[in-house]
C-alpha cells in the first residue's frame, strides 16, 4: 500500500515499493555526514547506495497507509508533511509526519528513535503528541536510489508556528524599499515603511496566553527532567480547535535536541538556532575545550527571547536577521550574543504593555542564569499576576520576584 498523493497516484516523493533495502545500503561515513547547518544532508544521502554492514534489518520496513498533502516545513535534520489517514476510502483525520532519511545506518537509527521514545514518555496539552513510528524507502531526488527514512507520525496544529503567526504581517521588502530605508535611518528621518512592513502587533492578553502555554508545556518537560534545548518561535506551533471563544493554544515542539538534565553535554558548538541560546551555552569552559552545558535556566532564556519576540517582533541583537535566518553572520551574531548585557531597565519600546511585564522579561533574559526564574515560578507569576509582582525568585538578588 504505498503512499499516495491526494489524486490517487503514487507520490512522487515515493513512487513505487522499491527493491529490499538490504541492497540500497548506505556507507556509514555518508550517512552521517552533516550539511554545513548541522543537519543531514539528504541530497548525499539519496547519492549513496554501496553496501555496508551494520545496515537497518528488512523486518523494519512497514506498509504505508497516508496521503502526502504538502510539506509544512523544512528543518536541520528532515521535513515535516501533512498528511491524511486514508483506510479504504475513508479519511481518520490529518497528522503531522517527520521524515527523516536514516539510510542504512542504524546507529543514526537510534538516535533518530530517541525522540520518538522521549515523546512516548511525555503526554501534556501543550507538547505536541505521539502517534506511530515507520520507516519507507523513499525517493528524495528524481534519479538517485531510494533511501530509507523514517516516519514520526505526530499531533498536526492546524494554525501554522509562532514565528510565522508573528512575521506573517510584515511583508518582502524590495531592495529598492532596503536602499531607500537604509538612507533615511543614515539621515536620521523615520521610517515610513516600518508599519507596513511590521510584524503582528500581538496584544498584551495574547502574549500572556502565548506565554502561559509554552512555559506550561516547558514547565512538564523541566519536572520530568528534560531540557529542550532548542525552544524558538519556530518550534511553537498553533492549534486551533475551531470552539467558539476557545482562543489559539500553543503547543511545543520538536524534541530532537532534547536531553536529560543530568547528562553531560555532547554536541560542539551551538544547538539549533543561536538566536534564541543563552549566552553561556555558546562559550566554552576553557579556550580550546568543551563548551558550557545545556541547562532549565538556558531554556528560561529562549523562553524570555520568545517572550521578547511576540512584543516586540524582533530581537535585541543587531545580527539577528527575522525574515531571512540564512543571512546572518554566526560568528558576529555568536560574539554579541555572549556580550549581552542584560535588558536596559529603562528601555520601553511598547508605552502599552504593563510595566511589570518589562521587569518580568528583564529576569527571564538576564545574563546572569541565577536572576532568571523557574517554569514553575513563571507560572505561578502568571496565576497571580494581578497588581505587583508577588512571586520570590530564589536567586543571587534576595528581594526579586516575577510575575506577568
Amino acid at each position: 500500500m504505498p503512499v499516495t498523493d491526494e489524486d490517487g497516484g503514487p507520490e512522487p516523493a515515493v513512487g513505487r515499493q522499491p527493491l529490499s533495502p538490504t541492497r540500497r545500503r548506505l556507507p556509514r561515513a555518508e550517512v552521517e555526514e552533516e550539511s554545513e547547518d548541522g543537519g543531514i544532508d539528504e541530497e548525499s544521502i539519496a547519492g549513496s547506495a554501496a553496501p555496508t554492514a551494520g545496515g537497518i534489518s528488512e523486518a523494519a520496513f512497514s506498509p504505508k497507509f497516508f496521503v502526502t498533502e504538502k510539506e509544512l516545513g523544512r528543518g536541520g535534520t528532515g521535513v515535516v508533511l501533512l498528511v491524511s489517514h486514508i483506510l479504504d476510502g475513508v479519511s481518520l483525520g490529518h497528522f503531522a509526519c517527520k521524515r527523516v532519511p536514516v539510510g542504512d545506518n542504524h546507529k543514526w537509527l537510534e538516535k533518530v528513535l530517541m525522540e520518538v521514545q522521549l515523546l512516548q514518555q511525555l503526554s501534556h496539552t501543550n507538547l505536541v503528541s505521539y502517534r506511530h513510528v515507520w520507516l519507507e524507502n523513499v525517493h528524495l531526488t528524481t534519479f538517485g536510489p531510494s533511501v530509507p527514512c523514517a516516519f514520526i507520525l505526530q499531533q498536526y496544529c492546524n494554525s501554522g508556528d509562532l514565528h510565522n503567526y508573528i512575521l506573517s504581517a510584515a511583508k518582502q521588502i524590495t531592495k529598492e524599499q532596503l536602499k531607500d530605508q537604509l538612507r533615511r535611518r543614515s539621515r536620521g528621518e523615520p521610517d515610513i515603511s516600518s508599519d507596513l512592513n511590521g510584524p503582528r502587533k500581538l496584544p498584551f492578553e495574547q502574549i500572556i496566553s502565548f506565554f502561559r502555554d509554552i512555559a506550561s508545556g516547558l514547565n512538564y518537560l523541566h519536572s520530568n527532567g528534560f531540557i529542550h534545548r532548542d525552544l524558538k518561535p519556530s518550534n511553537c506551533l498553533l492549534n486551533d480547535t475551531g470552539i467558539p471563544g476557545q482562543e489559539l493554544r500553543v503547543l511545543v515542539s520538536d524534541f530532537g535536541e532534547v536531553q536529560m538534565e543530568s547528562v553531560a553535554r555532547k554536541s560542539t558548538g551551538a544547538t539549533g538556532t543561536i538566536s534564541y541560546c543563552a549566552p553561556e551555552v555558546l562559550r566554552k569552559v576553557t579556550p580550546d575545550g568543551e563548551y558550557e552545558n545545556f541547562t532549565a535556566k538556558s531554556d528560561i532564556f529562549s523562553l524570555g527571547m520568545i517572550l521578547y519576540f511576540m512584543c516586540f517582533g524582533n530581537l535585541p541583537y543587531v545580527g539577528a536577521d527575522m525574515m531571512n535566518e540564512e543571512n546572518e553572520n554566526l560568528d558576529t551574531l555568536r560574539e554579541e550574543i555572549m556580550a549581552w548585557p542584560g535588558l536596559d531597565g529603562g528601555t520601553r519600546l511598547r508605552p502599552d504593555l504593563p510595566e511589570r511585564l518589562y521587569q518580568s522579561l528583564k529576569a527571564l533574559i538576564s545574563p546572569d542564569p541565577s536572576v532568571r526564574p523557574t517554569a514553575e515560578e513563571i507560572l505561578m507569576g502568571i496565576e497571580m499576576q494581578e497588581g505587583t509582582p508577588l512571586v520570590k525568585i530564589e536567586s543571587s538578588r534576595p528581594n526579586s520576584y516575577f510575575s506577568c
